[in-house]
């Protein structure tokens, strides 16, 4: 059986470059390729804003963004805690930031004491202590406003709250983030609105953007005004068995496009024949 010639080999198909389908993907793909250049600005802006939290310990942030089913996989593990934090900056939104028991234990170690305690057993927490949640809290503050800082140099974070469901797919910016110590390693992940990094969406469903770059030659067909008079039956009768009906041409003379007047003018004969030259505009309050 001869095969098609339309099959793309196997040894080939990674040179393919992937083609996003929907506008969501699209904006999805722009946004990530905006991010991955700031990943080293950001990492630095937060190493900054951790340290005030993280004090007399020398450490640094890594970054760098992820997607899949691995994060899937990472939530549904035992020992995870998900937290919500909603931000006021670019737009009403929120951000995520995940992390284990163990992560959130190493943390408070930190900004308590400075030195790592063993590692706590997972299965047997059931929730976060006070001070636990406290920690957690100011972590993501500082991590997203360190971020707001430096993309719109302002910053408005609310407290955090647990959540059981993960942001939706594409809606977020997926980020490692690895807090490196001399001899250890802390990592959790950090979910950022496409807003960080793209533009708004622009709501299309009305229909296609129609393209204005040729409206000055669309044609329209306005009417000039010059006179207005009411008449009974009996001179209308009068005028059309040949009588002659006087009238008085108005002092300004409207210029209408669609029934509606939009400006207000004089007219005048040049070179015999009669032109409008337009003395006012009319405003809504004289429409009505």
């Amino acid at each position: 059986m001869k095969k098609s010639s339309l099959l793309i080999p196997a040894q080939h198909a990674a040179d393919l470059v992937s083609v996003a389908l929907t506008a969501e993907q699209r904006r999805f793909n722009a946004a990530s390729q905006n991010a991955r250049p700031l990943l080293a600005d950001l990492a630095r802006q937060m190493e900054a804003e951790l340290g005030r939290l993280l004090t007399d310990i020398d450490f640094s942030i890594e970054l760098n963004v992820c997607q899949g089913s691995a994060l899937d996989s990472y939530l549904a593990e035992p020992g995870r805690i998900l937290l919500q934090c909603p931000v006021l900056v670019p737009a009403d939104n929120h951000c995520y930031l995940a992390l284990d028991y163990t992560s959130i234990h190493h943390l408070a170690d930190l900004a308590l004491g400075g030195q790592l305690s063993k590692v706590v057993d997972t299965q047997s927490k059931a929730e976060l202590s006070q001070s636990e949640m406290r920690i957690c809290n100011r972590v993501a503050q500082r991590q997203i406003q360190a971020i707001q800082q430096l993309l719109f140099c302002e910053h408005s974070v609310l407290p955090v709250s647990i959540v059981q469901q993960p942001p939706a797919a594409l809606q977020c910016i997926a980020l490692k983030v690895r807090l490196l110590l001399e001899q250890d390693a802390i990592s959790w992940f950090l979910w950022l609105p496409l807003a960080f990094f793209s533009a708004p969406a622009v709501n299309r469903s009305s229909g296609a953007a129609v393209d204005l770059s040729q409206w000055p030659q669309i044609p329209v067909q306005c009417r000039v005004e010059m006179a207005r008079k009411k008449v009974s039956l009996r001179q209308l009768r009068d005028c059309m068995a040949g009588q002659i009906l006087p009238i008085e041409l108005n002092g300004a003379m409207s210029w209408q496009l669609n029934h509606t007047t939009l400006f207000l003018g004089n007219v005048a004969e040049d070179d015999n024949g009669l032109v409008f030259q337009i003395t006012d505009t009319v405003k809504r309050e004289k429409q009505a």
